[in-house]
């Protein structure tokens, strides 16, 4: 008996799956709109929403074809309402293809219709086929845009399209859940017969109804030869047909701490592991980390750039090297060498650009991520340097497989070094960055170490931790203000953000927007920062201030300052899906304050401690006065980057504790 599709159903997420009612079949059919249409309800509804997809519905389903193999053929239909002249911008579609070379996917079937009900009567108006234009974004990505005509606010949009594609590695995702308008109705059915193995990749937290089916089904199959004689010939299997469905589906708003809200989308993605044929051998396309190397290694822009003798850089190499008294001091001349002058043009990028060598970077001293990564791999391994390549997805680009070798899921690619015997990894391609810090951005998880043997690595943003130290110390002035000298020490990343902001501003510019931190007028001498050239180590950051209270009877003083938390960043009431800090935190404030003259205390906060979900954070807030002097020591601990969605609550309600405290104020009166 033939076997039917093998088919490995993946949950990144919480994806809740129930077997399909006979209730569950779909009735919209394309070209049918009713006056009752026009009036829709759905819980998933609601002020915010200013358009709502009432249906879409999609198929994907292998056929044979006349060029002696299978084609993908995808066919969708949506229809969409109009509630407000805001989401007037559901009107604009675009239809992405895929192109290879000469072969491009093609667009066939394309309708589009506005309806608009008018005094109890619906009126049609149908898109021309001249209204719909092509534009070419790169070698592999083809868009056709159109527009619906005659648009107004309550308008029901409704299209149809079919793309015919013959790249059979691109059976299209589905997503259930989007980001600007609620789904009333979703639905998505694939038919892949017995010869092929797809990977399903589910996530979200959307509850989903499904059904599962097969049935024998007989492929016709025909190819034409050099003498334009066709052969025609059928293959006969099983046809597995799956077919998901999602009701009343919430949009999926964006929340702080959320790297891109594209890793918690209900959807379905798919990816093809492999074909058999009777009689043939199994043909792999995924394969095993192994295999993804060795393919990797052998790619003119990738592998083979760095696995060349590359002799025309030597020279260079001695010369930056020259007086090198160790190898991880050569190591560090030639990263900083790369680092500080090389420009990326592009902050992504894991091959090198059409026709583009190492050669050709180094002579124009620019290149993608990729490119400027790679020379450095090149130059180190010239140096006699252990140095390969590591795959990571960045944060904002969503997540990387940890199980199977998708290649597509990278974006970024960084170095890795040998150094003492420790692996260090390096990005030469951001400026001014130091030597073995990588930006938060590629605290992303999985990494791949492409090399003979492979190796699978995380980049955890628990393993971060950005530190920060701040001082104020105020003594009283000749009237009846204060003076004193702050002195921070940021954390490492922000330290680069100050750095790169002086690479093109004055200090005057900084101490503008040290002013404007402050609540209240405040006189800012002698600022610095010092350790700006000293790309491995935080920065320090002083000044000199000054300010008085102009007479005031009563004065109410934030002893933050301006390091003051004045906005609870989870201001949400819930959330479905996990916090992801891209570090872990740890901010220590201290205030050692005198009384300004002719003043006394009248009110001082209470000094409170509180702890996050026990042992993952801690608020401390300890205050002291005497007649003389406040002093005031205040620490945020955040011991883990990452929080499931059930620590939500508990989160939003400590920062709310801290925004709450932070706020409270000393209230100094005027001794009479």
């Amino acid at each position: 008996m033939i076997s039917v599709i093998r088919v490995v159903m993946l949950g990144i997420c919480c994806f809740a799956i129930q077997q399909i009612s006979a209730q569950g079949k779909n009735t919209i059919k394309f070209g049918k709109v009713s006056a009752a249409d026009f009036n829709v309800t759905s819980p998933a509804i609601d002020t915010s929403s200013n358009a709502v997809i009432l249906a879409d519905v999609g198929s994907s389903v292998l056929e044979g074809n006349s060029k002696g193999f299978f084609s993908l053929k995808y066919t969708h239909v949506r229809r969409i309402k109009i509630i407000k002249k805001r989401g007037m911008d559901a009107a604009n579609i675009s239809i992405s293809l895929y192109a290879w070379g000469d072969a491009e996917e093609k667009l066939d079937e394309c309708k589009a219709i506005t309806y608009n009900l008018e005094n109890g009567e619906i009126k049609q108006t149908k898109l021309e086929n001249s209204g719909i234009f092509k534009e070419k974004l790169s070698k592999n990505a083809v868009v056709r845009k159109f527009t619906f005509p005659n648009v107004k606010e309550g308008s029901i949009l409704e299209y149809t399209y079919t793309v015919i594609s013959d790249f059979l590695t691109h059976l299209r995702p589905w997503e259930f859940q989007g980001t600007s308008w609620p789904r009333v109705y979703s639905e998505y059915t694939v038919k892949i017969p017995q010869f092929f193995s797809y990977v399903f990749l589910a996530q979200g937290y959307i509850s989903l109804k499904s059904e599962n089916s097969n049935k024998m089904q007989s492929y016709n199959i025909s190819e034409q030869n050099s003498t334009q004689a066709s052969r025609q010939f059928s293959l006969s299997g099983y046809e597995n047909t799956n077919r998901w469905i999602a009701r009343d589906v919430p949009v999926l708003r964006e929340e702080n701490y959320t790297p891109t809200i594209e890793n918690h989308l209900s959807k379905i993605d798919f990816q093809l592991k492999q074909t058999e044929f009777p009689g043939q051998t199994p043909t792999e396309y995924i394969g095993s980390w192994g295999k993804a190397a060795e393919n990797m290694l052998k790619r003119e822009d990738f592998g083979n750039e760095i696995t060349r003798a590359n002799l025309w850089m030597n020279d260079d190499i001695k010369t930056i090297t020259e007086g090198s008294n160790s190898n991880p001091e050569k190591i560090r001349r030639l990263y900083a060498f790369v680092r500080d002058n090389f420009t990326a043009t592009y902050n992504a990028g894991v091959f090198l650009n059409d026709n583009t060598t190492l050669k050709d970077v180094f002579r124009k001293k620019s290149g993608n991520v990729a490119e400027i990564n790679l020379l450095l791999i090149a130059m180190l391994r010239n140096a006699g340097v252990t140095a390969n390549p590591v795959m990571i997805s960045t944060r904002s680009h969503g997540w990387a497989h940890p199980v199977y070798p998708l290649m597509t899921k990278y974006n970024y690619l960084v170095c890795e070094a040998l150094v003492d015997g420790q692996h260090v990894y390096l990005d030469a391609s951001r400026p001014k960055m130091g030597f073995g810090k990588l930006s938060p951005d590629c605290y992303n998880g999985p990494g791949f170490v492409v090399k003979q043997q492979p190796a699978n690595i995380s980049f955890d943003a628990d393993s971060v931790l950005e530190r920060k130290v701040t001082m104020i110390f105020l003594t009283q002035d000749d009237k009846n203000g204060l003076k004193g000298v702050f002195k921070s020490t940021p954390g490492y990343y922000e330290s680069t953000t100050i750095r790169n902001k002086l690479a093109t501003q004055s200090m005057d510019d900084l101490v503008k927007d040290i002013k404007k931190s402050y609540s209240f007028p405040v006189t800012i001498k002698k600022p610095f920062v010092d350790s700006l050239n000293k790309f491995d180590y935080p920065v320090s950051v002083g000044y000199d201030m000054s300010f008085d209270f102009e007479d005031q009877e009563i004065v109410y003083l934030n002893p933050m300052f301006s390091e003051i938390t004045s906005k609870n960043p989870f201001s949400a009431a819930d959330r479905k899906y996990p916090v992801e800090m891209p570090f872990k935190i740890s901010e220590n404030y201290i205030l050692n304050m005198d009384i300004p003259k002719g003043y006394k205390v009248d009110e001082v906060p209470k000094s409170a401690r509180v702890r996050l979900n026990e042992n993952d954070g801690m608020f401390e807030y300890l205050v002291s006065a005497t007649d003389q002097k406040i002093m005031l020591n205040c620490r945020i601990d955040i011991k883990k980057a990452n929080f499931p969605a059930e620590d939500y609550q508990s989160l939003r309600e400590f920062f709310g504790y801290v925004t709450k405290k932070q706020s409270e104020q000393i209230v100094l009166k005027k001794i009479k």
